[in-house]
């Protein structure tokens, strides 16, 4: 049997503040692990607008990156069309579109995009999950070639990804 206590709650020893675990993430509506993995969250230097965490090789954190960003959407929104509305933008921005593929992840609907980054020699996986009225958008970056290596490590993290059910908030109301 597995316990998650810990001397005082929430603190450096328990299940909540390991990363690696995933439960680190609930309060972001979904969980990732990086148990097994070298690659551990990493602090963003600049404030960001958008809701991102970003995971590094702790041994080279300057080299490959996985960055997790959620966003809101529709409920009806469908995957494919809230990709494509920005996909169509990518070459404006220098990068080439190898490949889209939709498959499942966990139960999810789920689309991988492939890009190039020629003038600057970078290779990136994204791969956008929804649930309701949510989305998550996975980017796998690294040199197009140290990529393969990345790609590996990268897609062992993302198979871990998992939407939290909301729990249900107490009313007073009957």
């Amino acid at each position: 049997m597995t316990s998650f206590a810990a001397p005082y709650p929430a603190t450096s020893t328990s299940a909540l503040t390991a990363p690696e675990k995933g439960l680190y993430f609930l309060h972001k509506g979904f969980t990732v692990k990086t148990d097994g993995s070298t690659w551990t969250p990493i602090a963003t230097s600049e404030d960001s607008l958008l809701d991102t965490v970003r995971f590094a090789d702790k041994t080279a954190p300057d080299a490959a990156s996985l960055s997790v960003r959620t966003d809101r959407v529709s409920k009806n929104a469908s995957l494919e069309l809230y990709t494509r509305k920005w996909m169509r933008d990518y070459p404006s921005y220098g990068f080439e579109v190898l490949a889209t593929k939709q498959f499942n992840l966990n139960g999810s609907p789920a689309l991988i995009v492939d890009m190039l980054s020629r003038s600057k020699n970078k290779q990136i996986r994204q791969v956008v999950l929804k649930n309701e009225d949510k989305v998550a958008i996975m980017t796998c970056l690294d040199n197009k070639d140290t990529f393969s290596k990345s790609l590996k490590e990268c897609n062992q993290i993302i198979k871990t990804f998992s939407w939290v059910v909301p729990e249900e908030k107490p009313s007073l109301k009957k």
